[in-house]
């Protein structure tokens, strides 16, 4: 490995050639790489997994607590005796997306699990402006 001198802006950069390459690599890349195994944090691996498992669990129980409302309203206008109507369809398809949702937070789907309650809880929202 050799290293050549250059001018940049009127200050005198080294930088050192890789090898056959020839690609001159400045000298803060190696200063970077010599640091990074010191800045390692044993504890950085399990913090993560351990957020990423609370996430899950928050999320599945957020889109039980929307599954369960739709489906009491379902079967609270079911037993009223009136017929069903949009609205009721419409919960149904919330109850549908709210279990799904926790189907894909189990899964470590968080984003789509999210996606689906918040679909969920809007389309209850809707069902009730719905005859």
């Amino acid at each position: 490995m050799t290293t050549h001198g250059r001018e940049l802006g009127g200050e005198h950069v080294q930088t050192q050639l890789r090898g056959d390459e020839g690609d001159p690599v400045p000298p803060e890349v190696d200063e970077l790489r010599a640091s990074f195994p010191r800045q390692s944090d044993p504890g950085f691996a399990s913090r993560r997994s351990q957020q990423a498992r609370s996430a899950r669990g928050g999320l599945m129980a957020a889109g039980a607590l929307v599954a369960l409302v739709c489906l009491f309203v379902i079967v609270g206008r079911l037993n009223s005796g009136t017929q069903a109507s949009v609205g009721t369809a419409m919960y149904c398809v919330s109850l549908a997306s709210a279990g799904l949702s926790v189907e894909l937070a189990r899964r470590a789907r968080t984003r789509l699990a999210m996606m689906a309650i918040i679909l969920a809880a809007a389309g209850a929202s809707l069902a009730d402006a719905m005859p």
